[in-house]
């Protein structure tokens, strides 16, 4: 098993499998911080390069600004520069954001991850506006998540040239693997199209130059795998995992996020599988029997 990346290494990882981390909560539906913490260790140890909270699939939307404020900092100091962090600084306006922006870089976070206005917004003006105030207030690196409808890839390439903190745009809407071939032949820069969608494109946008994936948490590993024997020249083997990985991406799209939960909890880094916004458990006898058969399949390439 290879050594994980030392302080300096994490620092230089924007591109490779960034875990759209999930966000775990105690029966009485109060946010878990030991598991939180526990959680952060596993994808440290799991050799990914960079964790993302909060995020959409994190249950963003459901956690109150004292969370967000506290617990972004458990992250980083769990994390311990054992791989790359972006907090979340998605806010209800521009100046909630900035506030979770400047945040963010006083306690020693690597970089920010910036989905659109949380009203849903798709002015591009507006955008735009709450975008650069962003990154008017911060020097770390930053993601932009596209959101709405008016997050277009035009959108994107347009304010990689207006701020030069952008570092990574991921792409979320639309032909993804067509985007990321744009942005790898637009881009006049340094700047890394990433991707989600549970990263059920991920070969295929390997192949085309894909700086990464931000998919789940449950089989970080598996994906970490995958991207390093690409990266690695060992395409076959690669390709085989990535296979293999797919089974899992598919059953997501049927069981949304809780299955990670549920994955994360099997291999003992939750407790439960409580969603804060519906807490009750939405996987069939069935879905569990498929779970199985995938744990099973996958175990051996664990890495931790």
């Amino acid at each position: 098993m290879a050594a994980a990346p030392s302080p300096a290494q994490a620092a230089k990882a924007w591109a490779g499998i960034f875990v759209i981390m999930q966000t775990p909560f105690h029966d009485d539906l109060s946010l878990d911080e030991e598991s939180l913490r526990k959680e952060t260790d596993f994808l440290a140890r799991a050799r990914v390069h960079g964790v993302v909270w909060p995020a959409g699939a994190g249950e963003t939307h459901s956690l109150s600004y004292n969370e967000r404020m506290r617990h972004s900092e458990a992250v980083v100091k769990e994390a311990k520069g054992r791989t790359t962090v972006l907090i979340g600084v998605h806010g209800a306006n521009k100046f909630e954001a900035m506030e979770y922006a400047r945040h963010a870089e006083k306690i020693g976070a690597d970089g920010l991850h910036a989905l659109g206005p949380i009203d849903g917004t798709a002015d591009q003006d507006i955008m735009a506006d709450y975008f650069t105030s962003i990154a008017s207030v911060s020097k770390l690196p930053m993601c932009m998540q596209v959101s709405n409808g008016g997050m277009s890839t035009d959108f994107l390439l347009r304010m990689a040239d207006r701020l030069p903190s952008l570092k990574i745009l991921k792409l979320e809407a639309g032909n993804i693997p067509h985007d990321v071939t744009r942005v790898v032949k637009e881009r006049k820069r340094e700047l890394f199209p990433s991707t989600g969608g549970g990263a059920m494109n991920l070969y295929a946008e390997m192949e085309r130059g894909s700086g990464g994936t931000m998919a789940g948490a449950g089989f970080a590993d598996i994906q970490a795998e995958i991207w390093d024997l690409f990266q690695g020249g060992k395409k076959q083997e690669s390709h085989v995992l990535f296979q293999k990985f797919l089974l899992s991406a598919v059953l997501e799209r049927r069981t949304t996020f809780v299955i990670q939960k549920e994955i994360l909890r099997r291999r003992g880094i939750f407790k439960n599988t409580v969603m804060r916004r519906t807490s009750k458990f939405t996987m069939d006898a069935a879905d569990l029997r498929e779970l199985d058969q995938l744990m099973e399949l996958l175990k051996p390439h664990f890495r931790i």
